[in-house]
């Protein structure tokens, strides 16, 4: 429980410049990112046809639930604190200290590996269209440029941040749509040519022609050991894998502090999560397991790309490397945005020091940004060092990968943080005399069952993680290191008297305590 502070009330604070139609395209495209065309490959190597379905199916539920039940805390208890402010009131200083800042941190390691992404997509795109190879110190220059421009963003007005976004995100929607399409002709033998694919000692060959379902049970083996290749329990030690492809579902809530009329859009645009999920992800891969086999997927470009390019779509590889390169800046551009809302709510509720709530004139945390941005470009010439040896870190992707798995770990125990957090916000509401049902002007579908399910897959898919062939161990420890040390850094400042015991929210911010004081008192 969090320990009692004094509460002030301020009528300067974060700015509602996200307009209505913002928040739809931000919680749309916030979860297409430069992982869902690169680490979907990886995923659909590992698993298999009918692996990756139900994995991606099982995620998309357990995401449903935490957009649920953050749309339940941002309308009935709106904070300008983000799920910070719901950790620390409902789990405890310590706990959300340790969320919230490993949250930060992971951005910090992230972001960085986003610009080098982007980096090295233009380099591909120039190299592809004039024939030159760009050298080492041109990837370096990309990504300063790529730094600069998320820095002009998230410290203007933050109705550009929303612009920006919506924009990128009706491009990565088109993709995928034209993806989808194409995917359905070549199926039904209407367009393309035939395709040759290998990988992991294996080899097809299709012919032009309706494709039925030669392709995913094109094998010899028995149909059960086609759609399960690496058995079922591959599910479950990937599932972080499959989890970090829905990072920045969260944007839109940490966006609704600055959301126009958040109460309706805000939960508007949770409760719609379920189908964006059915439409941007389990229907494009149901599409590409249809028209490529499993063992031909890699991570050297996008799996869409590969699979257009095999049936004699060259210009699907240079389209999606366009747009697998506005995706990886549109991720380290929502994910700068949410870190940086995220430290300002650490700062808020007293985690962090004060100066990083300061707002600049057109009231965005300007300090959080400034202080993150340090950080960021600290890992960024570190990452550029080690990637100046090898494409993302290695012939095989490793810094990438990592990064990756690491912010899939960090990702998800926020995700836990929100789910648990309602959860004691319910039990809380019923001790104290209330009915949920008849209080709560947005109430989260199938409570609990839905809440303790996602959590539950959640806290697996992290343990499991250690079982993971590779990088797996290596993974879980460097993000521990990454939750323990800010929570023995608090407890630390907390022993010595250095935590502010007040707080400072916007006038049309409420407490719980405030909002629903104890009947039975």
């Amino acid at each position: 429980m969090a320990e009692e502070r004094l509460v002030q009330k301020d009528e300067r604070t974060l700015t509602r410049g996200i307009m209505p139609w913002h928040v739809s395209l931000i919680a749309l495209g916030g979860i297409i990112g430069s992982c869902y065309f690169l680490e979907l490959g990886l995923t659909f190597n590992e698993m298999g046809p009918g692996a990756i379905l139900i994995t991606y199916a099982v995620a998309g539920l357990t995401i449903f639930g935490v957009m649920q039940s953050f749309a339940e805390l941002l309308v009935n208890i709106p904070r300008r604190g983000s799920f910070v402010s719901y950790t620390r009131e409902f789990m405890g200083d310590t706990a959300s200290a340790g969320i919230g800042w490993a949250f930060w941190a992971n951005w910090v390691c992230y972001i960085p590996s986003e610009a080098l992404a982007v980096s090295i997509f233009v380099n591909a795109l120039i190299k592809d269209i004039s024939g030159f190879e760009p050298g080492i110190w041109l990837t370096f220059l990309w990504g300063i440029l790529a730094l600069a421009l998320l820095t002009f963003i998230n410290i203007y007005q933050v109705k550009w941040f929303g612009h920006v976004e919506s924009i990128m995100a009706i491009i990565k929607i088109f993709a995928i749509v034209l993806f989808i399409i194409c995917g359905v002709l070549i199926w039904l033998g209407v367009m393309g040519n035939g395709g040759s694919f290998e990988g992991g000692g294996q080899a097809l060959d299709v012919e032009k022609g309706f494709l039925g379902l030669k392709v995913p049970l094109g094998g010899e083996d028995s149909i059960a050991h086609q759609l399960f290749p690496r058995g079922g329990f591959v599910m479950i030690t990937l599932m972080i894998w499959t989890l970090v492809n829905f990072q920045g579902s969260e944007i839109v809530g940490l966006s609704a502090a600055e959301t126009q009329n958040p109460e309706v859009n805000v939960p508007l645009a949770c409760k719609r999560v379920a189908y964006r999920i059915i439409l941007i992800y389990l229907v494009p891969i149901l599409i590409l397991s249809l028209i490529m086999p499993y063992y031909a997927a890699t991570l050297d470009s996008s799996v869409f790309a590969q699979a257009l390019a095999t049936y004699g779509f060259g210009w699907g590889s240079r389209i999606f490397t366009i747009v697998t390169l506005i995706a990886a800046f549109s991720c380290a551009n929502s994910g700068f945005y949410g870190t940086v809302r995220s430290l300002y709510g650490l700062s808020v509720e007293g985690l962090a020091p004060k100066f990083l709530s300061r707002l600049n004139r057109f009231n965005t945390p300007q300090n959080a940004t400034l202080f993150t941005l340090v950080f960021i470009w600290l890992v960024f010439l570190v990452s550029f060092i080690i990637t100046s040896f090898g494409y993302m870190g290695g012939e095989n992707g490793v810094l990438y990968t990592a990064l990756v798995g690491i912010a899939g770990f960090t990702g998800t125990l926020c995700w836990v943080g929100i789910l648990y957090s309602q959860i004691i916000f319910r039990k809380r509401l019923i001790k104290r005399g209330y009915n949920p049902q008849e209080v709560l002007t947005v109430k989260a579908k199938w409570y609990p069952w839905l809440e303790w399910f996602a959590i539950i897959v959640q806290v697996a898919a992290m343990v499991l993680l250690i079982f993971e062939e590779g990088d797996g161990l290596p993974i879980f420890l460097a993000s521990m290191v990454i939750i323990i040390v800010p929570i023995v850094v608090f407890r630390i400042q907390k022993s010595r008297g250095k935590i502010r015991t007040n707080i400072v929210i916007g006038a049309d911010e409420v407490t719980f305590d405030e909002k629903f004081p104890d009947k039975n008192a």
